[in-house]
């Protein structure tokens, strides 16, 4: 049976059968059917099928002259969109940056796409990208983190202070203003910043205030004090900067009433555990009081 009288019989519901059988069995069907469910909503003047039926019979029996089917240009319309699509979607997942926060009070942990641990402390702010990781190792830090690099993997952390790379190895990196530490526990690690570049290997350390070095004792514990203990380690540090680093583990807004004395930096081991023992701690050194109100802690050096 002629194809367009196949389908002039087929939307009059005439076809049964064998040939409908056929029909539906063809691999233009399935384009047919699509095209006659979104038109069935559609609002068109009724057709008299019995004429249009007739017409198609005289006009197969007319001599005229092979036509050239063309492909249906919303098939092509369709690809296209696909393609971009697809492409779309490539290009954002290979510019999408993961992003791991450690907010106050709180640590986070996770893994690099080599298998590498990353444990972020309080405050603190990892983005790298997932995409491609082969050949684009690196993590923008702010804050502190500590790291167990996969055994033979590479990647740098940059630190707005300074850059720190590393071959399988364990070590710290804390960047808060204008104060770099870099500690390592096991391998090797490189430190680059505008001052030069240090190679650091198990059980050294660095640090800059700014881009002054800082000197430091030789004794290095093991692992950070505040991934084993919950403590944290200072070492010639602002006492301003002691504060904000007590704000982050407790999640607490600390005000000092006067000026704190700065006496060369304060150096100890704070627990993060209790705030009231923190502060006792912090304020016997430099014999200062402090009244909590609520999320407010008050200092005062008066």
């Amino acid at each position: 049976m002629n194809e367009d009288v196949t389908l002039a019989k087929w939307l009059n519901n005439e076809l049964s059968g064998k040939d409908l059988a056929d029909f539906e069995a063809s691999p233009e069907f399935a384009t047919y059917n699509k095209i006659k469910q979104y038109s069935a909503g559609m609002l068109a003047p009724e057709a008299n099928m019995e004429r249009v039926y007739a017409k198609i019979k005289e006009g197969t029996t007319q001599q005229h002259k092979p036509k050239v089917r063309q492909l249906n240009t919303w098939i092509t319309r369709v690809a296209a969109v696909i393609v971009i699509a697809l492409g779309l979607s490539f290009y954002f997942y290979a510019a999408h940056i993961t992003t791991h926060n450690a907010t106050a009070g709180n640590r986070a942990t996770f893994n690099l796409p080599d298998a590498s641990v990353v444990v972020l402390n309080a405050g603190s702010t990892a983005d790298y990208k997932a995409f491609n990781w082969q050949n684009n190792r690196r993590l923008e830090l702010n804050g502190e983190a500590y790291f167990t690099a996969a055994k033979g993997k590479t990647f740098d952390v940059v630190t707005p202070l300074g850059t720190v790379t590393v071959v399988g190895t364990r070590f710290d990196v804390k960047a808060r203003k204008n104060r770099l530490d870099v500690t390592c526990y096991e391998g090797k690690v490189k430190v680059t910043t505008p001052g030069g570049t240090t190679t650091l290997t198990a059980g050294q350390r660095i640090a800059f205030d700014g881009t002054n070095p800082i000197s430091l004792p030789a004794e290095v514990k093991t692992e950070p004090g505040w991934v084993l203990h919950r403590e944290v380690d200072f070492l010639a540090e602002r006492p301003e900067n002691v504060l904000a680093e007590l704000e982050r583990q407790f999640n607490v807004k600390i005000t000092v009433k006067g000026t704190l004395p700065y006496k060369g930096g304060y150096s100890g081991t704070l627990p993060v555990k209790n705030l009231e023992t923190t502060l006792d701690m912090f304020s016997l050194s430099y014999g200062l009081t402090y009244k909590k109100q609520g999320n407010q802690i008050i200092l005062s050096a008066e």
